[in-house]
């Protein structure tokens, strides 16, 4: 009947949607360098890793239903290995780079291992306790790690030395992480970790081997947040020990919350506004942090899907309401 087949309109006509607006970020991303100042482009570059921090983030809490109070654990891993392998082992950018993948992949497979075994709020509080723990290594370990000064001067490439080629080469790194996170959300492997959030006593009753997936959703969720954390180092010029500590893993908790974490693009949505919020607020009152929480009760209040959800929801709602009245017609 007309109702059945305007489902299947709707979810194309959504598709479609989605895609535009897709191609409109992109082509505003590619284009914002041309027409801002390079304060403005430093900022986009900042949005550009808190976006793939989160995004990582999101693979354990949106997809998986486990709430890290550690990922700052992996995006300090990130950029500590890419900051040693360039100072210390005398690596070229590109190699450091690549390298501290496996490097960040290791320490969260090695985490996962025990934190996977837990679930709820005992997952919490390990990711918490690991995450500390490494960021008091890094704070004290000064022959190596250079302690509370952080490891100084770690600049990129000369090829990448100018605020626009740093940005489009963040822009290449995050868009790539992001198709990769997309594809994997959309994979089988996406499905299951979908299913052990909604019901694990289901999933494990049909088979699947809940601490596996979990141990494998939180190395996928390290890897994303050390690229952040690799990208972050040579954007900053610098690594210090407050890259693992708590405060920086409530930044992907923040932008998630606000952005929605059961729409792919909330985190993304979630840190363009955490990003407006503590630098444009910020020049102008020191109060920044008290905005930003009033906007978080607002939209735990108001929208429970964040502010992505809830636009995405409108938009559903209106291209149903339109189909709906062009089948009445």
């Amino acid at each position: 009947g007309p109702r059945a087949s305007s489902a299947p309109r709707s979810a194309d006509r959504l598709r479609r949607w989605s895609s535009v607006a897709v191609m409109a970020a992109a082509v505003v991303l590619l284009a914002l360098p041309w027409g801002v100042r390079e304060y403005n482009i430093q900022l986009a570059n900042l949005f550009l890793i808190g976006a793939l921090f989160a995004l990582s983030f999101n693979v354990l809490f949106g997809y998986t239903g486990l709430l890290s109070f550690g990922q700052a654990t992996f995006f300090g891993v990130g950029a500590y290995a890419l900051a040693l392998l360039m100072k210390k082992a005398g690596l070229s950018f590109a190699l450091a780079f690549v390298l501290s993948v496996p490097i960040t992949a290791l320490f969260a497979g090695v985490i996962g291992f025990f934190c996977s075994r837990a679930t709820e709020f005992f997952f919490s509080v390990l990711t918490l306790a690991f995450g500390q723990l490494l960021f008091v290594v890094a704070s004290k370990w000064y022959t190596l790690t250079a302690g509370d000064d952080g490891i100084q001067s770690i600049f990129p490439p000369p090829a990448l030395g100018s605020a626009t080629r740093y940005y489009y080469f963040s822009l290449a790194v995050v868009a790539l992480c992001t198709a990769a996170l997309w594809w994997i959300a959309r994979s089988p492997f996406g499905y299951t970790l979908q299913s052990i959030r909604d019901n694990p006593q289901r999933s494990e009753a049909i088979g699947i081997n809940l601490r596996l997936y979990r141990w494998m959703a939180f190395v996928v969720s390290g890897v994303f947040a050390g690229v952040a954390g690799a990208l972050f180092t040579t954007f900053n010029w610098a690594v210090a020990p407050t890259e693992l500590d708590w405060t920086k893993s409530a930044e992907p908790v923040v932008m998630t919350l606000i952005g929605g974490p059961h729409l792919f693009g909330g985190p993304i949505v979630g840190a363009a506004i955490f990003t407006f919020f503590q630098f444009y607020l910020g020049k102008h009152t020191l109060f920044w942090a008290l905005s930003m929480g009033v906007v978080i009760l607002f939209v735990v209040r108001f929208m429970p899907g964040g502010v992505g959800g809830y636009i995405f929801q409108r938009v559903q709602a209106a291209r149903e309401a339109s189909g709906k009245h062009a089948a009445q017609r």
